[in-house]
């Protein structure tokens, strides 16, 4: 559960990479940073769905 946790710690992390560099016009990093937050997220559900019940 604490892996879970700290992937959407990250996810959250390069979120608001993203936003920051979408505020300085480097649209290209800001991608690469919302491409990297969404793995984050789909890995954590991943994971969860796969949790034993209980």
């Amino acid at each position: 559960m604490q892996y879970i946790a700290y992937l959407r710690e990250q996810a959250a992390y390069y979120h608001e990479l993203a936003a920051n560099c979408a505020k300085v016009a480097k649209p290209e990093e800001a991608t690469e940073y919302e491409d990297l937050a969404e793995t984050c997220e789909e890995v954590a559900a991943d994971i969860e769905d796969h949790l034993p019940a209980g």
